[in-house]
Formats: C-alpha cells, structure tokens, sequence
C-alpha cells in the first residue's frame, strides 16, 4: 500500500523506441510484492527453466537480506541488445542502491533478471545553461523552522528581476528533485543564464515533516515564501519580484500575490483550477489502466475515500493519500479563482497537454485570468519531452524543463 500511494503521488522520455517498459515495471513489482508466481508467468520458458519460482523467490529474498528491504524506483535507463530491451532500474533498498536489470524479449517476456551496485547520478546542466553567466549563492530562510536555499545571480552589475520557485505537494527538496529529474534547478539555471534572479529552498515538510505536528498551509508553504519575499527585497540588485508556483505552488500563487503587493506578477505551471479530491480521482481512474485488478480494487476503495472528502462525510483528522481530511477542506479556501479576479498584476499561466496529474480542463478554466498562456502539445506535468500516452513512471526517466519553457517565461518576464 505505502509504495501505490508513492507512485499515485509521483505524482518515459527515453532514448530509443521503448515498447515493454510497462512490462518491466510490472514484473519488479510482483518480485517486490513477493508474488512470485505472477512474475513467472510474465517469463519466458527458458527463463521458467533457469529461475524457476522457488530459486526467484530465494534470489528477492537473498537480494533484501543483504541489502535491506525495496524502497522504490529512483531511475529508469533503457537501452537495446538485439532483439531484447534492456531496461536498467535504480532502486533504492534500505542500505543502499542497486541497478536491477530487466531484459524484455521480442513477444513482451522477461528473458533476464540481474543486479548491480548502482552509479551515483550526476545532474547534468540542459544546453540551454550558461553557467558561465552567472553565480550560485548558499543561503538560509526563516527563523524556528531554517531552511537552505540558493540564489542564482545573473553576473551582470546591473538590477535584476527576481523569480521565487514554490514547490508542488509533497516533501520536496529545493531542486523539486522526482527521479532523475530537478525541474526548479532547470528552471534555475535556464532563467539565470538569461539575467533573472532566482530564489530556491528546500519545503519545509522536507526538512521538518516528522517535527511537525499539525501541517496547515501556513506552515508548508505562506510563512515560507514570505522569508523569500523579505529575502530579495533587501538586495539592491533586485528590482521586481515574481512568483513561479507549480502544481499546488501554482494553485497557491494567486492568494500570495492577493497578500503581499511587493509581487509584480505570478507564473502558474501546471496549476490545479480545481479542489484536489476532483484531480486526484481524475488521475487514480487514469492510472488503474496500468495495473493489475488487485491494485485497482484498492485505487477504487480511495476514490469512495476521495468522494467522501469531497463531501464533508468523514472526520477531519482521517487520512486520505496520506493527508488528513482538514487538509483538504483547507485547500478549499484557497481555490486561485477566488483571487485571480482581483489581481492587478501581470499572470502567465503554462501546461503541458501530456499531463496526467492536472489537465488541460484546469488550464482552459485558469487561461481566461491571464495576460498570456501557453499549452505545450508534448510536455508532461514536469514540462519535460515526451510522447505517447502519459505514463505513470516517465518521471524515473532523465530529462530536463524544455527550453521553450524557459524563453517564454524570460521573454514574458522581459515584456512586463
């Protein structure tokens, strides 16, 4: 159950044509879920020969033994052998990582199953990055609750505008790291190579969640944001100050601006127009096409849960996707409809089609408050590349924030 809600929450740009990959993830799944059987019934025969059920489940078991239980998938690589696809899984256990290598014959059947130690991920700068351009500068927000940050500084002696990304739901680190992936270091580097100031830090929730009593939005993310805000507006060198929020940053971006008339005008990024139990279960009946009717009897017993949130049917203190319902209905309050009306300040409200977690519903209700918007035929909800029907785990695959992103939000910053 706790490693479904990890995948729901995640909330394949890969290299190569990619035919099996769902196959893959499917058969890593019965081996961490200890369903043995299954997983030989996806093998080819000489596999069946080889590692038959009992050698499997002693291998998993050996595999956990030595390394600690599985903990979830960090990255997918996927490569071709022939007329076999290899597909190279990062997987985090408790004591460390591992390289779990699936090979997928040309009828779809697992044909190989090995392990290695797993190579630290490096990021690497998008070609869009100059880093040449400008600094990087540690910096530390708030007072009770500290939290690092770092500021990207265009190396020009000049004033710059300034650009504070808000994270999406979740304990997020300042880069938004999901996999491979770090949308806000993109963001970052990509803006600042084009003279934008940009202010990042790690989410509260990341750094304090298990000391947190009571989570309000105040606490995960106003009293935060406002650090920042205070931040920049004692540099010298910063002239405006813009507010970048994705997902429920953007959801949120319209009440801060509403609150705090040192913004100068907000970015919303795959921003949710509606209430989160309506977006939740949109995405839960869009992902049971990829598994198996036993986790789909549980996707349905959380969409009842979801629907009994939406209304008002359960106790407060209940959770739900790991949230209490007083969540819920405190999100209520802060729909960006509400304050979008009154803002007298430029809004630029972006999406990409290929997002699953929120669509193109949300963006055709928020576009009608916007002095500008663009929908990007072939980005997910991360904006990075991709084609295809959206997948569930296209996140483990590395890519980077498209540059047309950037130029849009640089030449739109420019022009107001």
């Amino acid at each position: 159950m706790k490693k479904l809600i990890v995948i729901l929450v995640l909330i394949l740009s890969i290299v190569g044509f990619s035919k099996y990959q769902n196959t893959a993830i499917n058969y890593l799944k019965y081996l961490y879920s200890n369903k043995y059987d299954k997983a030989i019934d996806m093998s080819t025969e000489i596999m069946k020969k080889q590692l038959p059920e009992s050698k499997l489940k002693q291998t998993w078991e050996t595999i956990e033994k030595a390394y600690g239980k599985f903990q979830g998938m960090e990255k997918i690589d996927f490569t071709k052998n022939g007329e076999y696809e290899v597909y190279i899984i990062t997987s985090n256990f408790e004591k460390t990582k591992l390289s779990i290598i699936i090979s997928v014959d040309k009828n779809g059947k697992i044909a190989g199953l090995f392990f290695n130690q797993a190579k630290n991920y490096v990021y690497n700068n998008p070609s869009y990055v100059d880093t040449s351009k400008f600094n990087e500068i540690d910096i530390t927000l708030g007072e009770k609750w500290k939290l690092n940050g770092k500021l990207t500084v265009p190396n020009r002696k000049e004033t710059f505008p300034a650009i504070i990304l808000v994270h999406g739901s979740g304990p997020n680190d300042m880069d938004e790291t999901i996999g491979p992936n770090k949308p806000f270091k993109d963001l970052a580097y990509g803006l600042s190579s084009n003279n934008i100031v940009v202010l990042r830090y790690d989410k509260r929730t990341k750094v304090y969640g298990d000391k947190m009593s009571k989570i309000t939005l105040n606490d995960e993310v106003f009293e935060d944001v406002n650090y920042a805000i205070k931040y920049l507006s004692k540099l010298y060198y910063v002239d405006k100050i813009y507010i970048l929020g994705h997902s429920l940053g953007g959801y949120l971006a319209p009440y801060i601006a509403k609150n705090n008339e040192r913004i100068s005008g907000i970015i919303l990024m795959a921003a949710p127009a509606r209430q989160l139990e309506e977006l939740t279960i949109e995405q839960l009946e869009y992902l049971k096409k990829f598994e198996d009717a036993e986790n789909i009897k549980v996707y349905d017993i959380i969409i009842e849960q979801l629907k009994k949130t939406r209304n008002n049917e359960l106790d407060n203190n209940v959770n739900v996707l790991g949230a209490p319902v007083y969540y819920y209905k405190e999100l209520r309050e802060y729909m960006p409809t509400k304050y979008l009306p009154d803002l007298n300040i430029p809004i630029l409200i972006l999406q990409g089609k290929r997002d699953y977690q929120v669509t193109k519903k949300d963006y055709d209700i928020l576009k009608k408050y916007a002095n500008n918007s663009k929908l990007y035929d072939d980005l997910n909800h991360l904006f990075i590349k991709g084609d295809g029907d959206p997948n569930p785990y296209e996140y483990y695959s590395e890519g980077h924030v498209d540059e047309k992103v950037i130029k849009d939000i640089v030449e739109w910053v420019k022009n107001n």
